[in-house]
């Protein structure tokens, strides 16, 4: 009985904590739609974006510290018995699968570096670089290697991330990475595995004439948390 009343203990500080996390991702992202730059001057916009920017700061070290309280009750639940031991391990794979945490561990790096320049010495057009089918063939190839977090440029990819060119850049999880700069993809798992499909040739056959790819293994590896909060309108746990 005390075991289950632990559990239910446990539970209930998560979602009461994981609800103030949502709150807090909320707020942010409510501040950032409603900020009005049409009727101001440069100096008031750039005031007023400084602002904010200290306010999406403060917020973010408020979720950081809310996040540290989640992770100390887990803890403290996870020495007293087994069960709650093995509930809270069960939450620490939902986050990485999730995104919502930092990870660090062995892997791969590759990079892609772009012609800029043609034949004849000019600059190579939007359509000779990397596109975001690229970038999703990739990712996908990581995946089946067993990659466990991956991250282009920092941006961390989890499952409802989204990729897709928007004119002149490619926008990934919203932001922008530019496909004529050089692009850094992370992957953490099986670093023997993930080189070994990465040296496939046809990995990289239809990119190889766009840019220069380099990968290389590691033992040290670390990919930041997806930034964004999860919010699900549609989709329903079924009733057993």
């Amino acid at each position: 009985m005390r075991k289950f009343g632990s559990q239910i203990s446990v539970a209930l500080v998560c979602c009461i904590l994981g609800f103030m996390l949502t709150y807090q991702f909320k707020a942010l992202t409510k501040q950032d739609n409603t900020v009005n730059l049409g009727s101001q001057n440069n100096t008031d916009v750039t005031v007023t974006i400084e602002q904010y920017k200290k306010e999406k700061n403060a917020l973010e070290a408020k979720v950081n510290d809310l996040q540290n309280k989640v992770k100390n009750y887990e803890d403290a639940a996870a020495s007293k018995s087994d069960s709650t031991k093995n509930l809270v391990q069960q939450l620490k794979n939902t986050r990485i699968l999730t995104g919502e945490v930092d990870v660090n561990g062995p892997g791969i790096i590759v990079y892609l570096t772009p012609n800029n320049k043609d034949l004849f010495g000019e600059s190579s057009s939007v359509d000779n670089h990397i596109t975001d089918k690229d970038l999703v063939y990739l990712v996908n190839e990581l995946r089946f290697a067993g990659a466990e977090a991956i991250s282009i440029n920092d941006i961390r990819i989890v499952s409802r991330t989204g990729i897709r060119t928007a004119g002149n850049y490619i926008l990934i999880n919203d932001n922008k990475i530019s496909p004529s700069s050089r692009i850094v993809i992370q992957a953490i798992g099986d670093k023997n595995l993930l080189y070994s499909d990465m040296s496939f040739p046809e990995v990289f056959a239809d990119i190889k004439n766009l840019c220069d790819v380099k990968f290389q293994k590691s033992d040290n590896i670390t990919i930041k948390k997806y930034n964004k909060a999860y919010k699900f309108e549609y989709a329903k746990p079924v009733k057993e």
